[in-house]
């Protein structure tokens, strides 16, 4: 009786911890674990150094307020930096076939109701912008420039181009709402295997997530409004919005190093967050 209750009892803990329970997937084939943790840690290296960079201007060590692009840059100017590039570009390549291997294959259970059919195309479209993340990575570690908007500019500044802008930026703050909720719910919690963490790193997984994404949903909503405002007075050059706009604009405000220098910590919590996702996250492989 007693040897019974005790395995019961470690094998609940294995699986829960503090209401959270690790969530039943669909299985994967073993091909899939090893590209979704490589994609997980390659884009928590991306956001890293984005926000590292935003903390130091706000602590006066040097540092710059830069996007996704302007982070991947940073790391080819790293000793050994090609060799690095090609190894983020990996990831992110990665990344964005677990992505879609999530929206096809729905590795996370989430049906084909409304509902999931949302979750599964917001899967798809996340893939389609690391691919353009992980190519731009690629071609700089085999000695291109990465690549201009060329005649992107009247496209965007059409009718139709505004549209699709206004579209755009109504989805990207309708994220970051998301992001924020989900935060608070801090579901994601559901994806870690709780069996393989001790308590300091499922605590540490919890904060880190909170802080990291509720920082991610701020600079989504910022970039949604910029994106709504190029849909309605067009844009500069082709350019829209992005991650470094968003750290801008906080930067302006009255205040600007301490809010800058706490969204950099933020996006430095939501690298930690996709590097413990990398290492702890449980997939569902099948034998």
């Amino acid at each position: 009786m007693t040897t019974t209750t005790a395995t019961t009892t470690h094998s609940s803990n294995n699986n829960s911890w503090r209401g959270f329970e690790t969530k039943s997937l669909p299985e994967v084939q073993s091909w899939v674990e090893p590209l979704g943790r490589a994609g997980h840690i390659a884009k928590g290296i991306v956001y890293g150094i984005i926000g590292a960079l935003a903390f130091m201007l706000a602590i006066g060590a040097g540092g710059e307020v830069s996007g996704s692009r302007e982070a991947v840059r940073q790391i080819g100017e790293q000793p050994f930096g090609r060799v690095m590039l090609g190894m983020v570009a990996i990831g992110l390549l990665g990344y964005t076939t677990w992505r879609w291997v999530q929206a096809g294959k729905d590795t996370e259970g989430v049906g084909t109701d409304a509902k999931g059919i949302t979750k599964r195309l917001g899967y798809m479209i996340s893939g389609i912008a690391y691919l353009s993340l992980g190519v731009f990575a690629g071609s700089l570690a085999l000695g291109f420039s990465g690549g201009s908007n060329g005649g992107s500019s009247s496209i965007l500044d059409s009718t139709w181009g505004r549209v699709g802008l206004g579209m755009a930026g109504a989805v990207t703050i309708g994220v970051a709402i998301y992001f924020i909720y989900k935060a608070y719910q801090a579901k994601f919690m559901e994806q870690y295997d709780f069996g393989r963490m001790s308590e300091s790193a499922r605590q540490f997984a919890l904060y880190a997530g909170r802080a990291g994404l509720s920082t991610r949903g701020v600079a989504f909503a910022i970039i949604g409004g910029f994106i709504l405002r190029s849909a309605i007075r067009g844009t500069a050059n082709g350019e829209v919005a992005g991650m470094s706009d968003a750290l801008a604009a906080i930067a302006a405000q009255p205040f600007g190093k301490v809010l800058i220098g706490i969204a950099g910590f933020g996006l430095v919590c939501y690298a930690v967050h996709m590097l413990l996702l990398g290492w702890y996250r449980r997939f569902n492989v099948g034998k």
